[in-house]
């Protein structure tokens, strides 16, 4: 009876080529994959960068949900109590009329309102 010899570096030689072409391709049909979806992000890209106070790309259903339960408007209908004096308002460096909340995700615009408003520390 003849004895073979089994060894990791023989088992390793064997397999390390295949197994980098099979990585190799994985890697490349993963960046193919994608060639589809940037025409539509194009699309949210140029509304988002001409509507920023309107664009609510990856904001949860969540998130907007939270929105409502603050009772967010636009336009405050309070006088003095917009979300631009507000203390958890979130100024946009480049955009004046945009920005954001600590309460929920999402744009806000400065002259809108919530249920939270909270006047800023002097």
């Amino acid at each position: 009876m003849e004895k073979k010899e089994y060894s990791r570096r023989k088992f390793i030689q064997q397999w390390a080529g295949p197994g980098a072409a099979l990585f190799g391709t994985v890697l490349l049909l993963n960046s193919c994959g994608s060639n589809g979806k940037p025409a539509a992000n194009e699309e949210n890209s140029t509304q988002s960068a001409a509507e920023p106070c309107n664009d609510f790309t990856g904001v949860s259903a969540e998130e907007l949900d939270k929105r409502k339960r603050f009772a967010y408007t636009d336009k405050s209908e309070v006088p003095g109590n917009t979300c631009g004096n507000c203390s958890l308002y979130i100024p946009w460096k480049d955009q004046a009329e945009c920005g954001g909340c600590l309460l929920f995700k999402g744009p806000v615009k400065a002259e809108g309102h919530c249920t939270q408003w909270a006047a800023k520390a002097e």
